[in-house]
């Protein structure tokens, strides 16, 4: 760990960089990593998920309406 500290102190003062903030680039990978892990889960919960709705549906649809007085 002490030589990775050592590293990064040498190239920051090598570079001159400041690492205040974040930059868009960061955002935009944050945002696409989420994005991705958004559409994995749905293709994973696919099966999960529409056999719910399906049951709901079927519910719904069996359900009549109470007589009117």
């Amino acid at each position: 760990m002490f030589a990775l500290g050592y590293a990064k102190r040498w190239l920051v003062e090598k570079l001159n960089l400041d690492e205040e903030g974040q930059t868009a680039t960061e955002y935009v990978l944050v945002i696409l990593g989420v994005v991705l892990f958004l559409v994995f889960a749905a293709f994973a919960l696919n099966g999960i998920l529409g056999g719910a709705t399906n049951a709901i549906k079927n519910w719904v649809t069996s359900v009549s309406a109470p007589p009117t007085p």
